[in-house]
């Protein structure tokens, strides 16, 4: 099986295990389409570790869902293309047909529900990046009068600091303001050069960020739960999605994915099982 980032110009080889193997009753689920071109292009922002990031090569993409999507195109018995893309165009990525799947740290929710599938294969929730010393005194929960850095189409741009500009309202203080970046590095250096007072993304970068950084930055809870899991968006109503399903699951039983998990020390965010649009709201 190989493994290619597209535009960055590396490939490299793996060697399928048994128990990332090619299935027949799993290859037999992969649209014609997909399995004619032999790959899996597979749509992510790779700027987001532990999840996804450029290794120490400058080329080769890495992580959690680098390692689950070669571990899913074996059982699929298809190779893996990475195709690195901006975290607020991977949903419109897939309308265009420009990548077959995205995975980039993607919470599923009813509204993306209605433009594209899911197959579930994490939980996860949001922590609040501050520089060392938390000179504002800020929460997770509690932003108000903060400038706070979200990433662009992110849920905590989109849901999570919305909500705390309410209960800031409510409650006579003022609303934190919302900065919007492209990706969780421009937000860091922008919190590094005091342009802003902290930065609001899932809790495993967060976390990242603040142990690679310690005289820096430090990451600031309570650990603000997402009510819904993460996973794999696919095309709407593709055959791809069952295929997708069916191989995370695979995975969770024979040991794999939780070796994964144990890899990049995620091991609080795993599921269960795997869902196809898990959403709860």
């Amino acid at each position: 099986m190989s493994i290619t980032a597209c535009g960055g110009g590396a490939s490299s080889s793996t060697q399928s295990s048994s128990a990332t193997a090619a299935k027949p009753e799993f290859v037999a689920m992969v649209p014609n389409a997909v399995r004619q071109a032999g790959k899996l292009r597979v749509g992510t922002d790779p700027t987001y570790p532990p999840f996804e990031s450029i290794d120490t090569d400058g080329k080769t993409i890495v992580g959690l869902d680098a390692d689950l999507a070669k571990a899913i195109g074996g059982l699929l018995d298809l190779d893996v293309e990475f195709v690195p893309t901006g975290f607020d165009a991977l949903i419109p990525s897939l309308a265009a047909n420009k990548v077959d799947m995205a995975m980039s740290s993607i919470g599923d929710t009813k509204a993306r529900e209605e433009t594209v599938d899911f197959a579930t294969y994490y939980w996860n929730g949001s922590l609040l990046l501050v520089a060392k010393g938390n000179p504002k005194a800020l929460t997770a929960e509690q932003t108000c009068g903060g400038r706070i850095g979200v990433i662009r189409g992110s849920l905590q741009q989109t849901t999570f600091l919305p909500a705390q500009e309410e209960s800031c309202k409510a409650a006579g203080k003022p609303a934190p303001t919302a900065d919007v970046y492209q990706t969780a590095p421009q937000a860091q250096l922008a919190l590094q050069s005091n342009r802003i007072d902290g930065v609001l993304t899932d809790a495993p970068p967060v976390a990242d960020a603040a142990k690679k950084n310690p005289a820096k930055f430090e990451s600031v809870g309570p650990l603000l739960k997402n009510p819904n899991p993460g996973g794999v968006a696919l095309p709407k109503e593709s055959k791809l999605t069952s295929a997708v399903n069916a191989a995370i699951n695979e995975l969770i039983s024979n040991g794999t994915y939780q070796s994964i998990l144990d890899k990049w020390n995620l091991g609080d965010i795993k599921i269960d099982k795997s869902e196809i649009n898990g959403a709860r709201s």
